[in-house]
């Protein structure tokens, strides 16, 4: 009977090894699979933080640009204003 119990515990006590030894395969699998997707995110997210960047220098050249043609489009407005019509 001592005999037969021994040997259901070294079955339980190696059984729970080898669960355990797959349970850490499978969570270095996971960890693994984790890390490349924080990799890939932080990729993507490096990507969308310069394309961001890029068009907030596009919107800036744009809105300097629509200044300009403002400022030109007020002093050609006042020169017309300023000259009598010829008729």
């Amino acid at each position: 009977m001592l005999l037969l119990l021994l040997v259901a515990a070294w079955q339980a006590f190696v059984g729970h090894l080898f669960v355990t030894s797959r349970d850490l395969r499978a969570a270095q699998e996971e960890q693994a699979r984790l890390v490349a997707e924080v990799e890939r995110l932080r990729t993507e997210l490096a990507l969308e933080t310069a394309t961001r960047d890029e068009l907030e220098s596009q919107a800036a050249a744009l809105n300097a640009r629509v200044a300009e043609l403002d400022r030109q489009v007020a002093f050609l407005t006042s020169r017309k204003a300023a000259v009598p019509a010829t008729n």
